[in-house]
């Protein structure tokens, strides 16, 4: 007998299919329901199981894939919990990245990791000059609801943000700082983009796996004279950033009536 447009499924123990794969199609429904919402916890695996009339062990399996899928995350002692749909960051648009997620309704939380001056590294001297000798790296990791997303590696010329290293960051929001204080305002910016492991440092930082591919973000960031404010690295969580590209045609590409042909 066919089933009722908008019944609820249940568990069918004479389908050649394993018990955990049709729990979590079932938790996939009730979450399409709406009967869990994001930030909010699953329901305890006892009731479950005494839901779909199954053992933990079912149930629990399918708790553990939708988590290595990215759609559930646990949380040591309080349960499983819905993830919010992945914030999408701005590539193309220059700013704090703490700030534009408050502005847009998220609980943003910034703690700083490390605020300290130090030797310039060769690689950070290849973009902010062989000149610079020293540079003050602020490194910060950026909570998202409670969750970490990312963390943001800045290194600036010691010489010119002399001091940097002992300031109060407002909220935690670097730029902020170099505006309203250092009267510094970003103008431009170069970014690389690519995937890469996460090292296990990052790991216990972001609370994944050793290993898990991370959205990484590098380049310099440039003030009105084209001088190089900030050398960056950015390492987002992909299952909760995705990051967002907006392309614009060049002015020399277009010409009255319309674009160029190839």
């Amino acid at each position: 007998m066919m089933q009722a447009v908008g019944a609820r499924r249940k568990i069918d123990r004479s389908l050649p299919v394993p018990l955990h794969f049709q729990i979590r199609a079932l938790l996939i429904e009730m979450i399409e329901r709406g009967e869990v919402v994001s930030g909010r916890s699953l329901p305890p695996e006892k009731e479950l199981a005494n839901r779909y009339g199954v053992s933990l062990s079912p149930i629990r399996q399918a708790i553990l894939d939708l988590v290595k899928e990215g759609v559930l995350y646990r949380r040591p002692g309080s349960g499983t919990f819905l993830r919010e749909p992945p914030r999408t960051e701005r590539i193309s648009v220059l700013g704090s990245f703490s700030e534009s997620l408050r502005a847009r309704g998220s609980d943003v939380d910034v703690l700083i990791l490390v605020q300290a001056r130090t030797k310039t590294p060769r690689a950070i001297a290849a973009v902010v000059g062989p000149a610079t000798e020293e540079v003050v790296v602020v490194e910060r990791l950026t909570t998202i609801d409670g969750e970490p997303a990312a963390v943001l590696r800045s290194s600036l010329p010691a010489d010119r943000f002399a001091g940097v290293e002992r300031a109060t960051l407002p909220r935690g929001s670097l730029y902020r700082y170099l505006e309203d204080v250092a009267g510094v305002v970003p103008v431009r910016a170069e970014t690389t983009v690519q995937v890469v492991p996460c090292s296990t440092a990052r790991s216990e930082q972001l609370r994944v796996a050793a290993g898990a591919p991370l959205l990484q973000a590098t380049g310099a960031v440039y003030d009105a004279n084209d001088d190089v404010i900030e050398a960056f690295e950015v390492q987002y969580r992909s299952d909760v950033v995705r990051l967002r590209f907006d392309t614009l045609q060049s002015a020399e590409d277009v010409v009255e009536g319309g674009a160029r042909g190839p």
